[in-house]
């Protein structure tokens, strides 16, 4: 049986060596991460003369886990909205985490790059959304295990 998205959960810990970890409500979107490694082609030709030839491709260099986006209604009440505005500003370095409903957990360290509020229509009650940008800053770490 299949798992709804339902419950899919992005937190932001709290400063220091062992953080804290709280969930950031109001959420729209949360894609997943998307991580990639560049690579190298290490095709060799054949002597056989009739074989075909195919390019064959190995990984080379370091994981990259880019960059990583998600939406949120923001209310600036909220203190885990606020501290989101706040690290921006700061320029600190944070531990997030993306929790799945299925169990699958993610921790990775990561700056706040940038908030966009997205595009306003003055006759539409629709809510405000902001898409914040962050900057993944190390390794993604599967916690799933952790977490049980």
């Amino acid at each position: 049986m299949s798992k709804s998205n339902l419950g899919v959960r992005l937190q932001l810990g709290s400063s220091g060596e062992s953080p804290t970890f709280a969930d950031i409500p109001d959420l729209r979107n949360i894609p997943a991460i998307e991580q990639s490694q560049e690579k190298i082609e290490v095709t060799a030709h054949p002597s056989a003369v009739n074989k075909p030839i195919f390019r064959k491709y190995i990984p080379s260099g370091p994981i990259d886990p880019g960059d990583y986006e998600f939406e949120m209604q923001t209310d600036r009440k909220n203190a885990q909205h606020k501290a989101i505005f706040q690290l921006q500003a700061s320029k600190e370095e944070r531990k997030w985490r993306l929790i799945y409903p299925d169990g699958l957990a993610f921790e990775f360290p990561a700056y706040v790059t940038g908030i966009t509020r997205n595009e306003a229509d003055p006759q539409s009650p629709d809510a405000i959304i902001d898409t914040v940008a962050l900057a993944i800053s190390g390794e993604v770490t599967d916690i799933s295990d952790t977490l049980l």
